[in-house]
């Protein structure tokens, strides 16, 4: 339903690497095929297996290590290009591939790791009232010894907002050599008190008990400082979000559709169709091929009951070639992604509302994924780029 609407050096690498990070009611059609299949899942009495939740983080982490990977290299590779780089000053060897096995620490080896970047929830975000999110850093093994699966993240000290006191670096038997970087999470709960900023702080723990922070000096922890809020924001999560198309996984924050691949980035003040300047926003651009597709993904996060996914939908103005299919899919974790609403833009000079209230879905108190999709109809074309304005979870309802 479409509403109208009115007239490097590495410290460079981190900025490079997270970069330019009163609506009418809508009914949503809701299909009944897919209605069944959301109910059955979370009638569901049987409690998703361990080895599912650990094939899931697993799968997340690989994702997010060779998105990572992606992004330092372009950044190393525009910081060269700028003069801002030089060979010698190169400290950051991505690697998306872990080795396996196992060993343990005997007290001869050192242990240390460098912070590269957050990956998801980045200090600042913004997060509903009783939320539970992971927050996960990516961190380079820069010591001696060989992280295996007895190495933790374990609480050091600020809030307490882990809903443990450790956390497993690896649920397999994979490890980090030095030089090699691993995606470091943990789980963070947000309380009810809104307009309030935590801060937590959290050290690595070696198979022999060793506590160790970050840095040369071992003096720097991992840190999250995160407010609670009215809402969750998609686009402030952009730099830790997974962004595919047919051909596989590709950088976050990319506008160039010179390859002919699919696009995703931040633009802070689109114009919309309507030639009105729009509000912040995740510009997602389909393959230049026949139905090609284009898939940004994030979390996971776990909403209370009564949060909605609200957005604005729009094609670019002066596109009149525009035609997509836009659709919005939940997954709980260790299962299948389900399609909550689908929209087919094009280029009428009207917005589309997305007001999604998750809970009619069966999707509350879960970590759940959330998936953006931009399907091009008919041929791939420049114009198929979709602008969805202020994607959002929130408790705010459309009509207040």
């Amino acid at each position: 339903m479409k509403i109208r609407i009115s007239i490097f050096v590495i410290p460079a690498i981190f900025l490079l690497l997270t970069g330019c990070t009163g609506n009418a009611p809508v009914t949503i059609d809701i299909d009944a095929t897919i209605q069944a299949a959301i109910s059955t899942a979370m009638q569901d009495s049987k409690p998703i297996s361990q080895d599912v939740l650990d094939y899931s983080q697993n799968l997340q982490s690989t994702q997010i290590a060779a998105e990572m990977d992606t992004k330092i290299k372009q950044a190393i590779a525009e910081a060269k290009a700028s003069g801002d780089l030089k060979d010698e000053n190169l400290g950051i060897t991505p690697t998306p591939t872990l080795s396996v096995g196992s060993g343990t620490s005997d007290g001869s080896c050192t242990n240390k790791f460098a912070y590269v970047s957050d990956v998801t929830f980045p200090d600042g975000t913004m997060t509903l009232p009783y939320t539970t999110f992971t927050k996960s850093w990516y961190i380079q093994n820069t010591g001696t010894c060989t992280w295996n699966s007895g190495y933790k993240i374990v609480y050091y000290s600020g809030d307490k907002q882990g809903t443990a006191e450790s956390f497993p670096l690896f649920s397999s038997d994979k490890i980090a050599k030095t030089g090699e970087s691993v995606v470091a999470s943990v789980k963070l709960y947000a309380g009810e008190e809104r307009n309030k900023t935590y801060t937590t702080y959290w050290a690595m723990q070696s198979d022999t008990g060793e506590v160790f922070n970050g840095g040369e000096a071992q003096n720097v922890p991992l840190s999250s400082k995160f407010g609670v809020g009215s809402q969750y924001n998609f686009y402030e999560n952009l730099a830790g979000a997974i962004c595919s198309d047919d051909e596989g996984l590709f950088y976050c924050g990319s506008s160039d559709r010179t390859s002919g691949r699919g696009v995703v980035f931040y633009n802070g003040s689109p114009t919309v169709e309507s030639n009105y300047a729009g509000q912040p926003a995740i510009v997602i651009g389909t393959p230049l091929t026949e139905g090609g597709t284009t898939r940004v993904s994030f979390g996971p996060v776990q909403i209370p009951r009564g949060t909605w996914l609200r957005a604005s939908i729009s094609c670019r103005p002066n596109a009149p070639s525009c035609n997509a299919n836009v659709r919005l899919l939940v997954q709980v974790e260790g299962q299948t992604a389900q399609q909550v609403t689908e929209t087919q833009e094009f280029n009428d000079g009207f917005t589309t509302e997305w007001n999604v209230r998750l809970s009619d879905y069966g999707y509350h108190d879960q970590s759940l994924l959330y998936t953006f999709e931009v399907e091009a109809i008919g041929g791939g074309d420049l114009d198929d780029e979709i602008i969805i304005q202020v994607p959002r979870l929130t408790d705010a309802s459309p009509i207040q």
